[in-house]
């Protein structure tokens, strides 16, 4: 059954919810759907162009004044088109349009939860509890289980309301050999390259990856990724006389992540937190053995059915840890390669496109619980009470 689906988002750029948004809308699209992705403002212009991509306010960032005109605009456009249903991906778009698509008559709207609650800022928590507990969201897909444990003390009404969708990604490799990969990027041969991508911001607690490599001997580094915390991340590295071997290559062209993915030797994430991340996702499609900060939600990726983990993880408070780490991956190849095919092997088995895009298709075509139902279903949950 065609259905016509508005997804949205907080901004325009090049991050993990908004490759994710616009992955689910093509791939909707692809199936039959009639699919925008309308993004509140824009960081950067770099969807701008592709097949049914809006911008609502077209400046760099929000302030207070600009919310009215933003939630007016976003409810007339969407009594003009007249969606099935609405999908929020992070706090901002997730709570102002799903408001203006309540108060437009919609009646599927779907808030997409990408990170854990509690790193929503406070004021964004308590509005987001409220909107789920109400029923202005009729439905609260997370992107992980471990995101769905962060909303565990919410009241029952808003807990009724989740599931778990896990990310899946295109899966589109590199046409390079590797000699011509890392060539492309100008990353001198000889020595073992680890390569991180995502944005210099502080969840990806790239001081802790950038003072392992410059203490690891013998191992090259390179990120690509951009965001306020760059210059800091280039300083610690000329500071740590590890320049030469540390290469900060910018935001790149998502097929050009995928050269240096062709072009490296491991992938390493030193992240604090992460919903579900798409960038381990692509590593590990690309076989590559990962280091990763030990965290639920890595765990919870990184991990086969039985527990057995298939990465190195690492506590983030153990510094030797991580460097043992690197050491490993630079002496073992083998051990390297085995690692990174267990990775390869799990991907494919459990984090699939389809999948992802079965997960929300569903909640939109087939709505799992009417009203009533999640009425009865909060009833439930509170008698059973917190979950654990």
């Amino acid at each position: 059954m065609t259905k016509r689906i508005i997804g949205m988002v907080s901004f325009m750029n090049s991050a993990g919810a908004q490759e994710a948004i616009m992955r689910l809308m093509r791939q909707l699209r692809a199936r039959g759907h009639d699919t925008e992705t309308w993004f509140l403002y824009e960081k950067s212009d770099c969807y701008r162009g592709q097949p049914g991509v809006r911008v609502i306010l077209p400046k760099p960032r929000l302030t207070a004044m600009d919310i009215p005109l933003l939630f007016s605009r976003l409810r007339h456009m969407l009594r003009v088109r007249r969606p099935d249903a609405v999908i929020g991906f992070l706090p901002l778009a997730s709570a102002l349009g799903n408001v203006a698509a309540f108060t437009a008559g919609i009646g599927v709207r779907i808030a997409s939860q990408r990170s854990p609650g509690p790193t929503f800022n406070p004021a964004m928590q308590v509005l987001d509890r409220f909107l789920g507990t109400q029923g202005i969201y009729t439905e609260i897909i997370c992107v992980s289980q471990a995101v769905r444990e962060s909303f565990a003390a919410h009241p029952a009404a808003y807990r009724a309301r989740l599931s778990v969708v896990n990310n899946g990604i295109e899966w589109e490799p590199s046409a390079l050999d590797k000699p011509a990969a890392r060539a492309s990027f100008g990353i001198p041969p000889g020595m073992p390259l680890f390569v991180a991508s995502g944005r210099f911001v502080p969840q990806k607690n790239y001081d802790l990856m950038v003072r392992v490599a410059a203490t690891a001997p013998n191992v090259r580094l390179a990120i690509a990724g951009d965001g306020p915390l760059r210059q800091a991340a280039k300083t610690l590295a000329q500071d740590m006389k590890a320049e030469d071997r540390i290469h900060f290559l910018g935001a790149l062209p998502h097929r050009r992540v995928m050269d240096l993915l062709r072009a490296a030797d491991g992938f390493v994430q030193t992240s604090l937190f992460e919903g579900q991340s798409n960038s381990t996702l692509e590593a590990m499609h690309e076989g590559l053995p990962i280091i990763s900060s030990d965290i639920t939600m890595q765990r919870e990726t990184l991990c086969g059915e039985n527990g057995e983990p298939a990465a190195l993880l690492i506590a983030l408070d153990d510094f030797d840890g991580w460097r043992s780490a690197f050491l490993r991956l630079r002496d073992e190849p083998d051990f390297g390669a085995q690692l990174g095919a267990q990775a390869k092997h799990l991907v494919s088995r459990r984090f699939g496109l389809s999948r992802m895009i079965d997960g929300f298709e569903e909640a939109i075509v087939r709505p799992k619980v009417l009203q009533a139902e999640k009425e009865k279903k909060a009833y439930a949950v509170e008698q059973a009470g917190p979950m654990r």
